[in-house]
This record gives structure tokens, sequence and C-alpha cells, in this order.
């Protein structure tokens, strides 16, 4: 009998100016699809909000902490399409972590794939002002808003850092699986268990980026080139 194939929910927020993590979503999506499982995108484009009305606009901070749509948007793909993993990339800023308890809710298993340190510092880099920076680590994610980490606004980072201890104080965040590129990523990620466990160390696990060896080609070449 073969191997049963997964179907597999990717979710990703697409950024206003594409970057690297979109290919990856790309990337992955066609390997998966080469390998016999089935895949379906759910995605939101931050250009989106350059054609909201001013409510929405003023609504926008709660929903990057908890969006309804969304929780809702992948409740309905999960039923309708007995989704066995989810597996999220971006969820900045209109997707929002509410796809993490929809996921839970309909008993699938999710996979965050962690390509920033966002997890850990709201500006999403450990560095600052020219220098690496882990002061939200050691002294707490307020830091953050007083140096403005996100886009150099104070009251943005501030919806980040709530958005941060919500989903913490909610035990979500130990509830997940999480990709790590680098085992470097992966331990700096764990440092937000410095002061309580909030990940669980055992469902952290390395995977590098890859690309394919040509445009036809579905065997993928890791980032050491193997």
């Amino acid at each position: 009998m073969a191997d049963k194939k997964d179907k597999v929910l990717i979710i990703h927020n697409y950024y206003q100016i594409p970057g690297g993590e979109d290919t990856v979503v790309a990337n992955e999506k066609k390997l998966l699809e080469s390998n016999g499982h089935e895949v379906i995108l759910y995605t939101r484009n931050n250009n989106e909000i350059k054609s909201m009305g001013m409510l929405r606009k003023l609504l926008l901070p709660f929903a990057t902490i908890y969006n309804p749509r969304s929780a809702r948007d992948v409740k309905k793909i999960i039923r309708e399409q007995n989704i066995d993993i989810v597996h999220v990339h971006n969820t900045l800023n209109l997707i929002s972590p509410s796809v993490y308890y929809a996921a839970e809710k309909c008993g699938v298993p999710v996979v965050q794939t962690v390509h920033n340190f966002r997890f850990i510092c709201p500006g999403a880099m450990l560095y600052r002002d020219g220098n690496i920076c882990e002061e939200c680590v050691e002294k707490g994610l307020k830091c953050a808003v007083s140096h403005g980490c996100y886009r150099g606004s104070k009251v943005q980072t501030l919806i980040l850092v709530i958005s941060a201890w919500i989903h913490r104080a909610t035990g979500i965040y130990g509830r997940m699986n999480y990709i790590c590129l680098t085992e470097f990523n992966r331990q700096k990620l764990l440092l937000i268990n410095k002061k309580r466990r909030i990940i669980e160390p055992s469902k952290v696990f390395v995977k590098p980026n890859f690309t394919f060896l040509n445009a036809g080609d579905p065997a993928p070449r890791n980032e050491n080139g193997l």
C-alpha cells in the first residue's frame, strides 16, 4: 500500500515589497507537489492596506493581533479540504496569529517556519543602531517600544509587543512546531524560554532553505549546494 500523501495548507502574508520569504513559499509548494502532496495556499498581501478605508485602517492594529476573518477562512479551508497539516510562513499584518488557533480548533498540527527573529525581537533583526541587540531577550519586550524598533514607530512597535505578550500568555506557541533555517536561528529562537518555557525545544527543527537546480528539476539544492 502506497504511503498516504498529506494535504498541506500553506499560509503566507506577502509584504508590500517582495522578498525571500515569498520565494521560499513558492519553492516549498513546488517541492511538496512534486512529491505527490496536495498543497492549498491561503495568502494575503499587505498592499491591501493602501486601499482600505479609514475605519479599517483604524481597526488594523486589532486585526494584526487577532484577525477573525483569517480564523474563519482557515477553519473553512481545513474542514472543506480535509487538511492534514498547516504550514505558516508570515502572518504580519493581515493574517495574524489567529490562524494558529483556527488550526488547533480543527485538530490540525501547525508548523511555523521562522524566517527572522520576530518571536523574540519586534524589529525582527536583533540589530539596532548599527549594533547587535538582544535587549528584549534580557530585559523584556517593552524595551523595543522605547526604541521604536518596528519601522521607527513606538505605536506600531507597541502593537507587536502586545500581540507577542497575548500569544505567549495563551500558550499557543508551546503547542506548535517550528522550522528554523540554521542551528544558530534555532538557538536564538529558544532564547524565548529564558525566563519561562514558552516553546518546546523538542518541537523546533532545522531545515535550510533550498532552490532548484534548474526550472524543470524537482530535486532541491540547499544553501550548501547539496
